[in-house]
């Protein structure tokens, strides 16, 4: 099934605004010689390492980690590839997605989902590289 791709409403927005705010705390917080300046992969990436090396084991602040994490990846990819911010729906449900080249090549990242089985594959520094690859999928289908 082809997802169904929609706009986002005014409250997802700002939950990703939100997030956003978040992701930058995490950064000042394990990367504070990042602090003040512009959210990059690789500030993203040590802080989400640095994190990760504490063993953290609170469920809810994993996910919010993760969640954090994630939008700022998709917002680099939206600011710098130039893809959207929709909801993607499919028959396993809905999700908050980045997406791009619709008709040409429906790119279609899921980027909380994308660090969450990084996550679980307990991997680390990865964003840099990812964002990399996804860049050059979309120059390549353009």
């Amino acid at each position: 099934m082809k997802p169904k791709i929609e706009k986002l409403t005014d409250k997802e927005n700002a939950w990703i605004a939100a997030q956003l705010q978040g992701a930058a705390k995490l950064v000042d917080i394990f990367v504070p010689e990042a602090t003040g300046q512009p959210l990059t992969l690789a500030a993203l990436d040590q802080a989400f390492a640095v994190w990760f090396a504490s063993s953290p084991n609170d469920p809810q602040i994993i996910n919010a980690v993760i969640n954090r994490v994630g939008v700022a990846f998709g917002q680099l990819l939206v600011a710098g590839i130039g893809l959207s911010w929709v909801i993607a729906t499919d028959e396993h449900g809905s999700d908050l997605a980045v997406h791009g080249l619709p008709g040409r090549g429906d790119v279609l990242v899921f980027p909380a989902n994308f660090v969450a089985k990084r996550w679980e594959k307990q991997e680390t520094h990865f964003l840099e590289t990812a964002y990399q690859q996804i860049a050059e999928q979309v120059r390549t289908l353009k």
